[in-house]
């Protein structure tokens, strides 16, 4: 089983690609949180969106969430934008921090290149994770 977070955003025809590997930032996300926690960051997980339902349907079973937190949660990409771009230059100043920096790396930047056209259509975005 592989395990990776992706971008999904509020506009489901973009016109864009939206397509990101994920695969490497889900295999070091405990890595990652140490380092967000470190350089006092949020943490990717904070800007994860998905609905109970989506979760329900990715897990097999039926989950219940409290009030009001059904449904899917979007952000400004600007928020995204920035915490890439500071994680990434984070990674770059201490690359020992990650068992595979360059692959993490190359991951986040094909989340900046999408937030980045994200922007530029007004969409708001989330992380979505796929097992």
């Amino acid at each position: 089983m592989s395990v990776a977070y992706y971008i999904v955003l509020d506009n489901q025809e973009p016109g864009f690609e939206t397509f990101v590997n994920g695969k490497s930032v889900a295999h070091a996300i405990e890595e990652l949180d140490a380092l967000c926690a470190k350089a006092s960051l949020a943490k990717l997980e904070d800007f994860m969106g998905q609905s109970a339902e989506d979760i329900a349907d990715l897990l097999g079973e039926d989950i219940e969430l409290p009030e009001g937190e059904e449904g899917n949660v979007w952000f400004e990409p600007d928020a995204g934008i920035a915490l890439i771009e500071a994680l990434t230059e984070n990674i770059r100043a201490n690359r020992q921090a990650l068992s595979e920096p360059d692959a993490v790396i190359s991951d986040l930047a094909e989340y900046l290149d999408v937030l980045a056209k994200a922007k530029n259509i007004k969409a708001k975005w989330h992380l979505a994770i796929d097992l």
